[in-house]
């Protein structure tokens, strides 16, 4: 469909990926509705739990939805405009926009909800899985963040036994690396609350 060069449609899904990133939903919302720095309060994430403990558990179902819309938003576009690759680099830059937006000073959410859509749209049945495991230990810890990180960690050796070929790993891999960086403090400090 598009006959100019893939590494300028890797490029140009990966800038648009990362800028969809950027939107970051649970800022804007906490200071649209009550004029704060959503970084100034709380655990001082820029995602939905944070935004969820400002605004209600309806917040956070939103900005949940919207950040996860636009990590598959993001890879959609890529997937249309450069295959397989193009939905790995515009997701991965997507979840990246999420965790360091430029116009916040590098400093937004977690990722997980952005990794989720991306992941989705580029392997939904690892992603599936991951996110039934998290459920799953959910249910036996009763702790959310304990819980998704565990799943977030194992994501890419699902694609083994869901039958994927070694390089479907490999985004999931970084996205998962991102994501845990992200949450370095909550690792470290592990009665510590986490968000995404």
């Amino acid at each position: 469909m598009f006959d100019w060069p893939l590494r300028e449609r890797l490029v140009t899904v990966a800038t648009l990926g990362y800028c969809l990133g950027c939107v970051n939903f649970g800022y804007y919302l906490v200071r649209l509705r009550r004029r704060v720095d959503l970084r100034a309060v709380h655990s001082g994430n820029a995602g939905a739990t944070n935004a969820g403990r400002v605004l209600g558990r309806r917040a956070f179902v939103a900005v949940l939805a919207l950040d996860a819309a636009k990590g598959a938003s993001a890879a959609l576009v890529g997937l249309w405009v450069a295959d397989y690759a193009g939905a790995a680099t515009a997701a991965l830059a997507c979840i990246a926009g999420h965790i360091w937006p430029a116009q916040l000073s590098f400093r937004g959410g977690k990722g997980i909800a952005a990794a989720l859509g991306g992941l989705f749209v580029l392997e939904p049945s690892v992603t599936a899985s991951a996110a039934g495991l998290a459920l799953l230990l959910h249910a036996i810890t009763r702790r959310w963040s304990a819980s998704g990180l565990v799943a977030v960690g194992v994501a890419p050796l699902l694609t083994w036994p869901l039958g994927r070929p070694l390089a479907a790993a490999i985004p999931i891999a970084i996205a998962a690396a991102a994501v845990l960086f992200a949450h370095r403090d909550e690792l470290r400090a592990p009665g510590a609350a986490a968000s995404s």
